[in-house]
């Protein structure tokens, strides 16, 4: 016959502390780390917020449709159609975008498929591919790198494209 109770504990002299029963807050069990900021006189609703912009990141196995709005940075490891503006976007190994973005900055080892404006630098890694209507300040490309579609270096001071059409399979010159 299998026993599937607990076994007997001797009884507890009455010495020892009684046990509480009360239960803890989350915040009792897991306080906030010190960071420099807190007062103690001031709530601790108003220590957890950051002024700052955060990192918005679109996760492994996830799909998202709609429109991105970020102050901080846009990772993309996920699927997404949307249309973005964030100071930068990452796609990452694995990761899709297909829509129209307008970055500051962008990193790019996933799938890229749309429109492109970046206004500082864009920098496609060995495992990266874009397509598409792409604008850009600065470009960098890794050895493996692949970008097809219309293709324009944006001038800095008139923001005017300096037009260049680039086919998948071009010998570079």
């Amino acid at each position: 016959m299998l026993n599937l109770r607990k076994p007997e504990t001797p009884a507890e002299s009455p010495a020892k502390a009684p046990v509480t029963t009360q239960t803890q807050s989350i915040l009792d069990r897991y306080p906030t780390p010190d960071t420099g900021r807190s007062n103690s006189s001031q709530p601790l609703r108003d220590s957890l917020i950051d002024d700052g912009p955060t990192d918005f990141v679109i996760g492994r196995g996830t799909r998202l449709k709609g429109e991105i709005d970020a102050q901080g940075d846009v990772i993309v490891e996920g699927e997404v159609e949307a249309s973005i503006r964030a100071a930068t976007m990452r796609i990452d190994a694995g990761g899709s975008v297909k829509g129209d973005a307008h970055v500051a900055n962008a990193e790019i080892r996933g799938h890229f498929e749309g429109t492109l404006h970046v206004r500082e630098c864009l920098t496609v890694c060995g495992d990266g591919d874009l397509a598409g209507s792409i604008r850009y300040g600065e470009l960098k490309v890794d050895k493996g790198g692949r970008i097809s579609g219309d293709v324009a270096l944006v001038d800095g001071n008139s923001k005017t494209p300096l037009t260049q059409d680039v086919k998948p399979d071009a010998d570079p010159e």
